[in-house]
């Protein structure tokens, strides 16, 4: 029970506002990283090219979103945390 209540003290609301900006954040987000990847099959441009063009353009969409949604704050070392992360993980895929 003490567990539970730990966990439940830090709690706090948003507002259905933030709650709406969010979820279509989040559709958008999405929309644009899945629609990127056209470039592979509709574009006549090398494979290097496509890749280099997909990384961008969904780096520019997280970075975008991220920030407009205060998910990440606008300060230096976040940013930097956020760009080697997603530079390694966009390596391994």
């Amino acid at each position: 029970m003490l567990t539970i209540y730990s966990f439940t003290i830090n709690f706090h609301t948003i507002s259905i506002q933030n709650v709406n900006k969010n979820i279509l954040s989040s559709l958008l987000l999405a929309f644009i990283a899945g629609g990127i990847s056209a470039v592979f099959k509709v574009e006549k441009i090398s494979l290097g090219l496509a890749t280099m063009i997909d990384a961008i353009v969904i780096y520019i969409d997280y970075l975008l979103f991220y920030v407009f949604n205060n998910w990440i704050e606008l300060q230096i070392i976040p940013f930097l945390v956020f760009t080697v992360l997603y530079i390694i993980g966009h390596l391994i895929i």
